[in-house]
Protein backbone atom coordinates (compact mmCIF):
# COMPACT_ATOMS: atom_id res chain seq x y z
CA UNK A 1 0.00 0.00 0.00
CA UNK A 2 1.44 3.62 -0.71
CA UNK A 3 0.63 6.88 0.37
CA UNK A 4 -1.42 7.75 -2.69
CA UNK A 5 -4.28 5.09 -1.28
CA UNK A 6 -3.84 7.00 2.64
CA UNK A 7 -4.61 9.97 0.79
CA UNK A 8 -8.02 11.66 1.07
CA UNK A 9 -9.15 14.72 -0.79
CA UNK A 10 -11.62 18.12 0.01
CA UNK A 11 -14.24 15.95 -1.83
CA UNK A 12 -14.48 13.45 1.10
CA UNK A 13 -14.00 15.50 3.87
CA UNK A 14 -16.55 17.76 3.16
CA UNK A 15 -19.35 16.06 5.26
CA UNK A 16 -17.71 16.38 8.34
CA UNK A 17 -16.58 19.88 8.16
CA UNK A 18 -17.83 22.31 9.94
CA UNK A 19 -17.29 25.18 8.13
CA UNK A 20 -16.09 25.35 3.91
CA UNK A 21 -12.74 24.24 3.44
CA UNK A 22 -10.69 26.92 2.42
CA UNK A 23 -7.11 26.68 3.77
CA UNK A 24 -5.21 24.61 5.32
CA UNK A 25 -6.72 24.47 9.03
CA UNK A 26 -9.88 24.20 7.77
CA UNK A 27 -8.86 20.84 5.68
CA UNK A 28 -7.23 19.83 9.22
CA UNK A 29 -10.24 20.04 11.24
CA UNK A 30 -12.16 18.34 8.39
CA UNK A 31 -9.40 15.41 8.49
CA UNK A 32 -9.93 15.32 12.17
CA UNK A 33 -13.32 14.89 12.67
CA UNK A 34 -13.31 12.37 9.37
CA UNK A 35 -10.91 10.04 11.43
CA UNK A 36 -13.01 10.37 14.51
CA UNK A 37 -15.96 9.21 12.96
CA UNK A 38 -14.00 6.25 10.81
CA UNK A 39 -11.02 5.33 13.26
CA UNK A 40 -12.43 3.68 16.26
CA UNK A 41 -8.78 3.07 18.02
CA UNK A 42 -8.20 7.19 17.79
CA UNK A 43 -11.94 7.74 18.64
CA UNK A 44 -10.97 6.08 21.90
CA UNK A 45 -7.87 7.76 22.81
CA UNK A 46 -9.47 10.93 21.88
CA UNK A 47 -11.88 10.22 24.84
CA UNK A 48 -9.71 8.91 26.90
CA UNK A 49 -7.54 12.01 26.78
CA UNK A 50 -10.39 14.03 28.61
CA UNK A 51 -10.16 11.72 31.22
CA UNK A 52 -6.36 11.88 32.49
CA UNK A 53 -5.06 13.64 35.24
CA UNK A 54 -3.04 16.09 36.39
CA UNK A 55 -0.94 17.68 38.69
CA UNK A 56 0.87 21.03 39.17
CA UNK A 57 4.33 22.05 39.97
CA UNK A 58 6.27 25.65 40.59
CA UNK A 59 9.64 24.97 39.31
CA UNK A 60 11.37 28.55 39.48
CA UNK A 61 8.55 30.16 39.43
CA UNK A 62 7.39 28.13 36.52
CA UNK A 63 4.09 26.09 35.68
CA UNK A 64 4.58 22.43 34.85
CA UNK A 65 1.89 20.47 34.76
CA UNK A 66 2.46 16.47 35.32
CA UNK A 67 0.12 14.21 32.86
CA UNK A 68 -0.82 10.96 34.09
CA UNK A 69 -1.18 9.24 31.06
CA UNK A 70 -1.33 5.69 30.47
CA UNK A 71 -1.51 5.01 26.36
CA UNK A 72 1.57 7.24 25.75
CA UNK A 73 4.14 4.15 27.69
CA UNK A 74 4.17 3.27 23.64
CA UNK A 75 6.34 6.11 22.90
CA UNK A 76 7.61 6.82 26.40
CA UNK A 77 9.46 3.42 27.08
CA UNK A 78 9.73 2.98 22.87
CA UNK A 79 13.38 1.24 22.16
CA UNK A 80 15.27 3.25 19.89
CA UNK A 81 17.76 1.67 19.79
CA UNK A 82 19.50 0.34 16.32
CA UNK A 83 18.58 -3.48 16.74
CA UNK A 84 15.01 -2.42 18.09
CA UNK A 85 14.45 -0.27 15.35
CA UNK A 86 15.73 -2.65 12.72
CA UNK A 87 13.58 -5.34 14.08
CA UNK A 88 10.25 -3.81 14.05
CA UNK A 89 8.44 -2.72 10.87
CA UNK A 90 8.27 1.03 10.62
CA UNK A 91 5.23 2.31 12.08
CA UNK A 92 5.41 5.90 9.41
CA UNK A 93 5.46 3.74 6.48
CA UNK A 94 2.07 4.17 4.65
CA UNK A 95 1.97 0.50 4.20
CA UNK A 96 2.39 -0.14 7.88
CA UNK A 97 -0.75 2.39 9.32
CA UNK A 98 -3.72 1.23 10.68
CA UNK A 99 -6.18 0.49 8.01
CA UNK A 100 -8.49 2.91 8.72
CA UNK A 101 -5.84 5.51 8.96
CA UNK A 102 -6.11 8.15 6.42
CA UNK A 103 -4.20 11.81 5.89
CA UNK A 104 -3.83 14.75 3.72
CA UNK A 105 -0.81 15.83 1.68
CA UNK A 106 1.32 18.86 2.70
CA UNK A 107 3.50 20.21 -0.23
CA UNK A 108 4.82 17.49 -2.00
CA UNK A 109 6.57 15.36 0.52
CA UNK A 110 4.28 15.11 3.83
CA UNK A 111 1.27 13.89 4.98
CA UNK A 112 -0.34 14.79 8.20
CA UNK A 113 -1.83 12.15 9.81
CA UNK A 114 -3.74 12.07 13.60
CA UNK A 115 -1.90 10.21 16.25
CA UNK A 116 -3.47 7.86 17.98
CA UNK A 117 -1.82 8.25 21.09
CA UNK A 118 -2.62 12.02 22.17
CA UNK A 119 -0.62 13.63 24.78
CA UNK A 120 -2.90 17.23 23.80
CA UNK A 121 -5.79 18.04 21.92
CA UNK A 122 -5.68 17.66 18.08
CA UNK A 123 -2.60 15.82 18.19
CA UNK A 124 -1.30 15.68 14.75
CA UNK A 125 2.29 13.75 13.46
CA UNK A 126 3.30 15.31 9.82
CA UNK A 127 5.09 12.21 8.29
CA UNK A 128 7.64 12.04 5.48
CA UNK A 129 6.40 10.11 2.68
CA UNK A 130 9.57 8.24 2.20
CA UNK A 131 11.39 6.10 5.09
CA UNK A 132 14.29 8.60 5.62
CA UNK A 133 15.88 9.20 8.91
CA UNK A 134 14.88 11.77 11.40
CA UNK A 135 17.20 14.80 11.13
CA UNK A 136 16.66 18.66 10.87
CA UNK A 137 19.15 20.25 8.76
CA UNK A 138 17.81 20.21 5.47
CA UNK A 139 14.26 20.50 6.49
CA UNK A 140 14.17 23.25 8.96
CA UNK A 141 12.47 25.45 6.49
CA UNK A 142 9.97 22.67 5.90
CA UNK A 143 9.11 23.10 9.70
CA UNK A 144 8.80 27.01 9.17
CA UNK A 145 6.76 26.84 6.28
CA UNK A 146 4.38 23.98 7.69
CA UNK A 147 4.18 26.35 10.94
CA UNK A 148 2.88 28.53 8.89
CA UNK A 149 -0.14 26.99 7.32
CA UNK A 150 -1.26 25.96 10.61
CA UNK A 151 -1.33 29.08 11.73
CA UNK A 152 -1.62 30.91 15.94
CA UNK A 153 -3.94 28.02 17.09
CA UNK A 154 -1.13 25.38 16.89
CA UNK A 155 2.07 24.73 17.76
CA UNK A 156 4.70 22.62 15.79
CA UNK A 157 7.57 20.57 17.13
CA UNK A 158 10.76 18.44 16.46
CA UNK A 159 12.21 15.69 18.51
CA UNK A 160 15.60 15.06 17.48
CA UNK A 161 16.69 11.17 17.05
CA UNK A 162 17.86 10.72 20.29
CA UNK A 163 15.92 13.07 22.27
CA UNK A 164 12.32 11.64 22.32
CA UNK A 165 11.52 10.45 18.48
CA UNK A 166 10.05 7.31 18.80
CA UNK A 167 10.79 6.98 14.93
CA UNK A 168 14.19 7.93 14.16
CA UNK A 169 14.01 6.15 11.13
CA UNK A 170 11.26 8.00 9.59
CA UNK A 171 11.50 12.13 9.71
CA UNK A 172 8.34 13.36 11.23
CA UNK A 173 7.32 16.14 13.01
CA UNK A 174 4.33 16.78 14.95
CA UNK A 175 1.72 19.33 15.66
CA UNK A 176 -0.91 20.21 18.57
CA UNK A 177 -3.39 22.91 19.88
CA UNK A 178 -1.29 25.81 21.78
CA UNK A 179 -3.67 26.79 24.30
CA UNK A 180 -3.12 25.99 27.97
CA UNK A 181 0.98 25.22 27.20
CA UNK A 182 2.52 26.47 30.25
CA UNK A 183 5.88 28.07 28.26
CA UNK A 184 3.68 29.85 25.87
CA UNK A 185 1.97 31.22 28.93
CA UNK A 186 4.87 32.63 30.48
CA UNK A 187 7.03 33.47 27.49
CA UNK A 188 5.45 37.19 27.09
CA UNK A 189 6.35 38.07 31.31
CA UNK A 190 9.60 35.99 31.94
CA UNK A 191 12.86 37.96 32.27
CA UNK A 192 15.35 37.75 28.86
CA UNK A 193 18.56 38.07 28.60
CA UNK A 194 19.25 39.13 24.98
CA UNK A 195 21.39 37.86 22.80
CA UNK A 196 20.68 39.04 19.46
CA UNK A 197 18.20 42.45 19.28
CA UNK A 198 17.90 43.60 15.82
CA UNK A 199 15.08 44.72 13.42
CA UNK A 200 14.88 41.63 11.92
CA UNK A 201 16.10 39.22 14.27
CA UNK A 202 15.28 38.50 18.24
CA UNK A 203 17.52 36.17 20.48
CA UNK A 204 17.17 35.62 23.68
CA UNK A 205 16.91 33.32 26.62
CA UNK A 206 15.07 32.77 29.92
CA UNK A 207 16.71 34.58 32.59
CA UNK A 208 16.57 31.90 35.76
CA UNK A 209 14.25 29.32 33.59
CA UNK A 210 13.29 25.66 34.70
CA UNK A 211 15.48 24.59 31.68
CA UNK A 212 18.01 25.93 29.23
CA UNK A 213 16.10 27.12 25.83
CA UNK A 214 17.25 29.79 23.46
CA UNK A 215 14.18 31.32 21.52
CA UNK A 216 14.39 33.15 18.29
CA UNK A 217 12.17 34.99 16.41
CA UNK A 218 11.80 36.96 13.30
CA UNK A 219 9.21 37.71 10.02
CA UNK A 220 11.46 36.30 7.80
CA UNK A 221 11.98 32.56 6.86
CA UNK A 222 15.18 33.36 5.63
CA UNK A 223 16.85 35.40 8.62
CA UNK A 224 15.55 32.11 10.42
CA UNK A 225 17.40 29.58 8.06
CA UNK A 226 20.23 31.98 9.21
CA UNK A 227 20.15 32.04 12.82
CA UNK A 228 19.15 28.45 12.94
CA UNK A 229 22.03 26.91 10.43
CA UNK A 230 24.90 29.22 12.87
CA UNK A 231 23.28 27.90 15.86
CA UNK A 232 22.99 23.83 14.82
CA UNK A 233 26.85 24.84 13.36
CA UNK A 234 27.69 26.47 17.11
CA UNK A 235 25.68 23.39 19.00
CA UNK A 236 27.81 20.81 16.17
CA UNK A 237 31.06 21.53 17.34
CA UNK A 238 29.94 20.20 21.14
CA UNK A 239 27.94 17.63 20.01
CA UNK A 240 28.45 15.80 16.94
CA UNK A 241 26.81 15.28 13.92
CA UNK A 242 23.34 16.01 14.79
CA UNK A 243 23.40 17.83 18.22
CA UNK A 244 20.27 16.55 20.31
CA UNK A 245 17.58 18.93 20.27
CA UNK A 246 14.34 19.64 20.99
CA UNK A 247 12.46 22.44 18.68
CA UNK A 248 8.94 23.73 18.94
CA UNK A 249 8.13 26.68 16.77
CA UNK A 250 4.78 29.29 16.65
CA UNK A 251 3.98 31.87 14.06
CA UNK A 252 1.63 34.78 15.05
CA UNK A 253 1.52 37.94 13.93
CA UNK A 254 3.06 37.51 10.45
CA UNK A 255 6.26 36.39 12.56
CA UNK A 256 7.88 33.06 13.99
CA UNK A 257 9.21 32.06 17.27
CA UNK A 258 11.13 29.07 17.27
CA UNK A 259 12.27 27.66 20.92
CA UNK A 260 15.47 25.44 20.74
CA UNK A 261 16.10 23.02 23.40
CA UNK A 262 19.71 22.04 23.69
CA UNK A 263 19.71 18.35 25.44
CA UNK A 264 22.55 16.78 27.77
CA UNK A 265 20.98 13.51 27.54
CA UNK A 266 17.99 11.33 26.01
CA UNK A 267 16.77 10.18 29.40
CA UNK A 268 16.71 10.72 32.88
CA UNK A 269 18.57 8.79 35.03
CA UNK A 270 15.69 7.88 37.35
CA UNK A 271 14.40 6.53 33.78
CA UNK A 272 17.30 3.45 34.45
CA UNK A 273 16.79 3.50 38.17
CA UNK A 274 15.42 0.31 40.11
CA UNK A 275 11.97 0.16 42.72
CA UNK A 276 11.19 3.25 44.30
CA UNK A 277 13.60 5.26 42.79
CA UNK A 278 12.58 4.50 39.22
CA UNK A 279 10.26 7.07 37.12
CA UNK A 280 9.60 6.44 33.72
CA UNK A 281 9.44 9.65 32.17
CA UNK A 282 11.32 10.75 28.43
CA UNK A 283 11.38 13.79 28.33
CA UNK A 284 10.01 15.28 24.38
CA UNK A 285 9.43 18.35 23.03
CA UNK A 286 6.28 18.48 24.44
CA UNK A 287 7.45 17.60 28.25
CA UNK A 288 10.14 20.38 27.34
CA UNK A 289 6.83 23.27 27.03
CA UNK A 290 5.82 22.24 30.60
CA UNK A 291 3.48 19.23 29.80
CA UNK A 292 5.46 16.41 31.32
CA UNK A 293 3.53 12.92 30.32
CA UNK A 294 4.03 10.30 33.11
CA UNK A 295 2.33 6.70 31.92
CA UNK A 296 2.73 4.57 35.03
CA UNK A 297 0.47 5.66 37.72
CA UNK A 298 2.45 4.58 40.56
CA UNK A 299 5.33 6.84 39.55
CA UNK A 300 2.83 9.69 39.07
CA UNK A 301 1.50 9.98 42.44
CA UNK A 302 5.36 9.75 43.97
CA UNK A 303 6.13 12.26 41.59
CA UNK A 304 7.98 15.79 43.31
CA UNK A 305 8.84 19.36 42.25
CA UNK A 306 12.11 17.93 43.22
CA UNK A 307 11.75 15.05 40.83
CA UNK A 308 10.83 17.43 37.87
CA UNK A 309 13.51 20.09 38.64
CA UNK A 310 15.91 17.30 38.88
CA UNK A 311 14.65 15.98 35.38
CA UNK A 312 15.19 19.18 33.24
CA UNK A 313 18.15 20.35 34.93
CA UNK A 314 19.66 16.65 33.53
CA UNK A 315 18.32 16.25 29.98
CA UNK A 316 19.25 20.11 29.21
CA UNK A 317 22.38 21.07 27.73
CA UNK A 318 23.78 24.13 30.22
CA UNK A 319 24.75 27.21 28.42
Amino acid sequence: MNWNSRLIFDDALTAYASQPITDFPSRVAALIQQQLATWPMLNNATAALDQVQYKDFDINGSHVRAQFNPARIVSTAAKVDSASIQARPCFLCAENLPAEEKGIPFGENYVVLCNPFPVLPDHLVISERRHTPQAIVPRFEDLLELTQAFGSEYFTLYNGPQCGASAPDHHHFQACRSEGIPLFDEIHHWPRSWRIHQDDLEVFTLADYRLNILVASSRKKATMAAWFEQAIASLTQVAGVEPMINLVATYHSSHWMVYLFPRGKHRPSRYYAEGDKKLTISPAGIDLTGVLVVPDPQHFDRLTATDVAQIYSEITLAS
